[in-house]
């Protein structure tokens, strides 16, 4: 379905693809239309699909004159888990939530420009199985068409009435927020509750592509899935795995940066095992490997491992993470099983691998990895692995390895590698900017918020760090934002002859999120207040993160009175933290709390801390908290 004038402009373009004459004038209407050329065009920021480009380098240009990472802002909570990257154009940032929601913030300071919600998101607690929570809404990272200054999303809808899911692939105008694209993707006779959208989107030719896979646990009957929609609108093509196994089911297409795209219109997939259900998988069908399909999604050409059936019959998916494009016409993937392999963009069918080897010493690979100035940074789950990349001898070397936390997915902005420490499934809590000569941490950040998804990556661009922290975005100044590009944050001219002063510019933070509670009451929180600040000073609440049962004392029962369920407001306080500084602040619980943190020992809440002058609130910033009731005390 197609709304508008979009409708028309989108056809005209489509049917033209292949005159310079159409392109050229579809240009033209696009820039009458978004009020002129496109943010690329003018070489502001741009991160517009996962890890920067097609081919997933990872690598931000902005980033030429470092600074030291400084906190620049948190957003608001924007209603829902995130587990894809945030994308920058200009001087806005997107994101999207597993709740559905897809928002337009301010690159400068975390302000909502606008948000759209995609439709109702799938309850968790709906699906047979699965590690996405409270919903499965939008899971994948999105991506932007700079030229059409649109946004495209794929979320997980639920209709209520009828019990049924539906993955729908969404588009939005960058400007307003206007819906301009909404079809149905979901393979044909398939159960989309048992499909996961986890990777991210790319771009090919004016069509979507992502991959299908299924819910963690591999519960019900699913086979991985490349799919290529047209942002004009029309039928998407698939491609599946052929299964060979009885199930007929597994080879998901699910590592989180996706299938890449070459100069040429070439996809490119990795793929996991199949689901035997109990039989031995022996018969070759393209899972556990890397497909080459042509931009129609027509077969060119696959890299069987030699290890395939091993892995196949051990859940080693090779797909665990997304193939990266490298220089002289070569692709880097690797797996679970830990083996680096670089493989022909020219691939035909079981064309072997130019060169192998273990890079992550008996870790697995997940994410997606990045490069830059000849050096491949592996995602392995036991810290970041560079690699020596030689293009004359089509051949790599390890050279170090990182903090074995640093496990996420990769960049490389600012001269530094900057990685989220995801170890594991734990939630991560910090930022690394690793030295791309050493692996040593150069800066080691503590976030406001923890990132909840395990493959979580940050994106750079302007002179900004972005990071996905929960259910908000937190960003960093890492570099002076490039002449000309509209980043930089320029304050307001000072009256004449004013004396200059230094006011607060960005919230203050929780330097802990875990809070030890003693048997009165009494916890110490920790806030930050950055530097370049004279002071912050504000108010800080702490509440239940969803209603609980709230008792009504023993007064109002005995008065017929009820309990009720309602967010609880478990402690406020105020604090006055020196720029630069960390300051232990002395809350005490409300006896309402107190008996629930009596009853569950531990208690998940919301910290909201607000900046005040007397012209009223400056920022505001938000952290998930654990409260734990001292060891020895609990009744």
């Amino acid at each position: 379905m197609r709304l508008g004038p979009w409708r028309r402009l989108r056809r005209s373009r489509a049917a033209g693809r292949s005159t310079a004459g159409t392109a050229l004038a579809t240009a033209a209407v696009l820039s009458c239309l978004i009020g002129g050329i496109t943010a690329v065009a003018r070489g502001e920021p741009a991160w517009t699909t996962y890890h920067h480009d097609a081919g997933r380098s990872g690598y931000d240009p902005d980033g030429a004159s470092p600074l030291p990472p400084s906190l620049a802002w948190q957003s608001v909570d924007l209603g829902g888990p995130i587990w894809g990257q945030p994308l920058v154009l200009g001087s806005r940032v997107y994101v999207a939530t597993v709740a559905n929601g897809l928002y337009a913030l301010d690159a400068a300071t975390g302000a909502v420009i606008w948000s759209r919600t995609a439709g109702p998101p799938v309850p968790s607690s709906q699906l047979p199985c699965g590690d996405v929570s409270p919903t499965v809404g939008i899971v994948g990272t999105p991506v932007i068409d700079p030229a059409a200054a649109e946004i495209f999303a794929v979320a997980d809808v639920w209709n209520q009435a009828t019990g049924k899911a539906q993955h729908v692939l969404v588009g939005y105008g960058l400007t307003s927020g206007v819906e301009v694209l909404r079809t149905p993707v979901d393979p044909a006779n398939a159960e989309p509750k048992d499909y996961l959208q986890r990777t991210a989107l790319n771009l090919d030719g004016g069509n979507v592509i992502f991959g299908f896979g299924g819910n963690d646990g591999d519960c019900g009957t699913y086979r991985g899935t490349v799919v290529s929609a047209p942002e004009s609108g029309g039928a998407p093509a698939f491609w599946q795995v052929p299964i060979a196994v009885k199930t007929q089911s597994g080879g998901a297409v699910w590592g989180t940066s996706g299938p890449i795209v070459d100069s040429q219109g070439r996809i490119f997939a990795s793929t996991g095992n199949p689901n035997p259900g109990g039989e031995k998988a022996t018969v070759y069908d393209e899972s556990d490997s890397l497909v080459a399909l042509g931009p129609a999604l027509n077969p060119i050409g696959y890299f069987k491992p030699p290890s395939w059936e091993q892995d196949s019959n051990s859940d080693t998916d090779l797909g665990s993470a997304g193939p990266e494009l490298l220089p002289g016409g070569l692709i880097f993937q690797a797996g679970k099983n830990g083996t680096g392999y670089l493989l022909d963009e020219t691939m035909g069918k079981g064309t072997p691998a130019v060169f192998s080897q273990q890079v992550c010493g008996g870790a697995g690979s997940f994410g997606g990895d990045a490069y830059y100035a000849g050096v491949i940074y592996v995602a392995c789950s036991n810290g970041t692995q560079a690699l020596a990349y030689n293009q004359a001898a089509r051949s790599f070397a390890p050279t170090w390895k990182g903090p074995g936390d640093a496990a996420g997915p990769p960049i490389v902005s600012a001269g530094l590698v900057w990685v989220v420490a995801t170890h594991g499934s734990r939630p991560g809590t910090k930022l690394y900017g690793l030295d791309p000569a050493t692996g040593a941490p150069r800066y080691t950040e503590t976030l406001p918020s923890a990132a909840v998804d395990h493959f979580a990556s940050p994106s750079a661009a302007g002179g900004r760090l972005f990071v996905a922290t929960g259910t908000t975005v937190t960003a960093y100044q890492i570099a002076v934002p490039p002449p000309g590009s509209g980043s930089a944050i320029v304050p307001p001219p000072l009256p004449p002859q004013a004396a200059p002063t230094r006011q607060p510019s960005v919230a203050a933070t929780l330097a802990s999120t875990s809070l030890t509670v003693n048997s009165s009451g009494r916890l110490t929180v920790k806030v930050r207040c950055p530097a370049g600040v004279t002071v912050c000073k504000g108010t800080i609440t702490l509440r239940t993160l969803k209603a609980v049962l709230a008792e009504a004392g023993p007064l109002a029962v005995a008065r017929g009175g009820r309990a009720r369920a309602a967010i609880l407001t478990l402690a406020t306080g105020t604090f006055r933290v020196p720029g630069g500084h960390v300051k232990a602040i002395t809350l005490h619980l409300r006896s309402r709390a107190m008996r629930l943190l009596r009853r569950t020992h531990v208690l998940r809440a919301r910290a909201v801390l607000v900046i005040r002058d007397g012209a009223g609130t400056l920022r505001s910033s938000r952290a998930t908290v654990t409260l734990h009731l001292a060891r020895g005390r609990r009744r």
